[in-house]
């Protein structure tokens, strides 16, 4: 009987370690997931101080640089090579400016007249252009157009291909909407049209862009070898082969104006594009990086330097906070 009970007291004392042991346990996961989710609340908060910081800086760069220089802006320009790095403690800050004028403004395709939007024919055809290199069909083409068109312009009357909020707001569209009536914000806008889905999203991805303004001038002076497709739809006769050439012949110090460009490479015709041709560039991609210990995160902020000589930002995507 002695012993027995000894057993049992034996087996309360190691139940109740157990127990203790299992609350011990739950408690410092529960101490460690609060410390971790304050730790990370505490780098968010400083990297959106980062961010803005950082933005401060490159916003007060752009409008230096361009105060005294709004001509040309090449590859080896201060702004594309000069890049933000700072070193903290078991941290590191970069910001990186590039030219966000490279790539198609979908916004372009219209044009203001009066209070609203009509079609930019001129532009249109640089778009159809892009599309018959990339092999895209016309009947698609023709409604990508007109959806676009549509998502942009005030008035309820669908063009030929087009749709109004009567397709947006209906059953057969999810989620339900309405058309923006205004210029789009982020070329992302582009995936609630059909036909844009019918493309492919990858290709708008790559290609093309939404700038504050109805422009469509890119700076030649920055363009990729990447670029080669978007080069060469600007021009009426030119081939992606041909584009691929002058963009692998394309100076460090960059081209002053057309006269510049047509000296150096005399057998192109650049008449038909010159409209679209520009040798510096009024918007800009701000990216900026905050890595410490473990966390990481990033801003990419859009720039424009408007008419009255002051850079201001248009938009920004976090990312990791």
């Amino acid at each position: 009987m002695y012993y027995r009970s000894k057993g049992v007291v034996l087996i309360s004392v190691l139940m109740i370690v157990l127990l203790l042991s299992s609350v011990a346990v739950l408690i410092g996961n529960n101490y460690f997931v609060s410390f971790k989710r304050a730790q990370y609340q505490e780098f968010q908060n400083v990297s959106l101080n980062i961010f803005r910081n950082i933005e401060s800086l490159a916003l007060r760069k752009i409008d230096n640089e361009l105060r005294f220089n709004t001509k040309v802006h090449s590859k080896n320009n201060a702004l594309f090579t000069n890049d933000f790095i700072f070193e903290l403690n078991q941290g590191v800050v970069t910001g990186k400016i590039y030219d966000a004028s490279n790539c198609f403004n979908i916004n372009a395709i219209v044009k203001k007249v009066q209070n609203d939007f009509k079609p930019n024919e001129k532009n249109i055809e640089v778009f159809k252009r892009l599309m018959i290199i990339n092999e895209i069909d016309l009947n698609i083409v023709d409604e990508a157009i007109d959806q676009i068109i549509d998502w942009i312009d005030k008035d309820s009357n669908p063009r030929a291909y087009g749709l109004e909020d009567y397709y947006y707001s209906g059953p057969l569209n999810n989620p339900q909407e309405y058309t923006a009536s205004r210029l789009f914000y982020s070329v992302a806008e582009l995936k609630s049209l059909p036909a844009i889905k019918t493309i492919g999203w990858d290709f708008f991805k790559n290609n093309f862009c939404a700038l504050p303004d109805n422009s469509l001038e890119i700076n030649i002076n920055t363009l990729k070898m990447s670029d080669d497709l978007l080069l060469a739809s600007i021009f009426r006769n030119m081939s992606y082969t041909d584009a691929q050439y002058i963009l692998d012949n394309i100076p460090e110090e960059g081209f002053s104006n057309m006269t510049d460009l047509k000296r150096t490479f005399p057998s192109y015709n650049f008449d038909s594009g010159n409209t679209h041709i520009n040798f510096s560039s009024s918007n800009f991609s701000l990216l900026t990086t905050f890595t410490y210990e473990n966390f990481y995160s990033e801003s990419m902020s859009s720039i424009y330097y408007g008419a009255n000589n002051n850079s201001y930002i248009v938009s920004r995507i976090y990312n990791g906070i």
